[in-house]
């Protein structure tokens, strides 16, 4: 029997705070005996628990880590992170004809290390084979990747958490991973440059978007999963949604960049897909305008990534 799970730890503590106020009493006279010297079924209990755990953890039990509300903590310094070099990842092309454009990558898969982390989706742990990528078109993927990155992703093309899902171009990735003081959690930390395919065209700006993105497992207890959103500058468009009010860049409305109808249960292009469906976690937030500078946003699962769920304006406070 171990006090490494919720239900013992909250056991031990109550076991092991009453034997500590029993020896107190002892020692002041109150009692004329330690009831755990009799033995019973507390008292087996107690030997029984981890070695180590009684003199140091049992009144420490694990305490969930609440998300705060409101928008946390954004910096676009890049300090200390790793620069993703873009020469070595294949890209589709820009433009017509397909062309490479030096320093950016228009249609890509960028692939991601978390530093060998558990990050499950549907059961499936991604992390530990560093099978997560950066979709150019505002998206991370998980596990298999098939032809170019869809510029509007619909549903069943590929498991995918959409951040501003759009027809965008990439002009830089940093990350760096960390766990936090103490090994409660760990933490991948990305900042990425980007820009609208059809507004912001060079010689334009390519960093008219920029995001920072922390992707957070939670070593012990729960071992919830969160992808924190910053908002440090916004792009022009929105991204695309079933909203038949928006006409986007190529002049048309429900249809994507590469003439492919967008799929008509995007409600939102901040939204999650599991390869067969949107969850349909954010509704139709943001569907008229990219989230505004200092925003952040949060999708939250359970250990195995199964159950997902969105909050706008709140953040993990670590």
């Amino acid at each position: 029997m171990y006090a490494s799970d919720l239900t013992h730890q909250k056991r031990a503590a109550a076991v092991f705070r009453n034997l500590q106020l029993q020896k107190e009493w002892f020692a002041t006279g109150q009692t004329i005996r330690i009831l755990g010297q009799k033995g019973g079924n507390d008292y087996a209990y107690m030997t029984q628990i981890e070695e180590g755990c009684i003199a140091d953890k049992c009144w420490q039990f694990y305490i969930p880590t609440k998300n705060n509300l409101g928008n946390g903590p954004i910096s676009a310094s890049t300090d200390g992170m790793d620069v993703t070099d873009f020469t070595s990842i294949f890209d589709y092309g820009f433009g017509s004809p397909l062309i490479s454009l030096p320093g950016c990558l228009d249609d890509a898969y960028i692939p991601l290390n978390i530093g060998g982390v558990d990050f499950f989706f549907n059961g499936v742990n991604y992390g530990t084979t560093n099978n997560i990528s950066w979709s150019t078109n505002n998206a991370l993927i998980f596990g298999i990747k098939s032809g170019p990155p869809k510029t509007g992703i619909n549903k069943t093309d590929n498991v995918a958490i959409l951040m501003g899902n759009y027809d965008r171009l990439c002009s830089g990735l940093y990350s760096v991973s960390y766990v936090t003081t103490g090994g409660k959690f760990s933490i991948t930390k990305l900042i990425v440059s980007f820009s609208d395919y059809f507004t912001n065209q060079p010689p334009t700006p390519l960093d008219a978007g920029k995001l920072q993105i922390r992707i957070i497992k939670e070593n012990g207890g729960d071992k919830r999963q969160w992808v924190e959103v910053g908002v440090i500058s916004a792009p022009a468009s929105p991204g695309y949604s079933n909203d038949p009010t928006i006409i986007y860049g190529n002049g048309m409305s429900g249809v994507d960049s590469n003439n492919i109808p967008v799929d008509p249960s995007k409600n939102s292009p901040w939204d999650i897909t599991n390869g067969t469906q949107f969850l349909d976690i954010a509704g139709n937030l943001y569907t008229t305008a990219f989230p505004v500078a200092g925003t952040t946003l949060l999708y939250e699962s359970d250990k195995t990534g199964t159950s997902w769920k969105f909050t706008q304006n709140a953040y993990v406070p670590v």
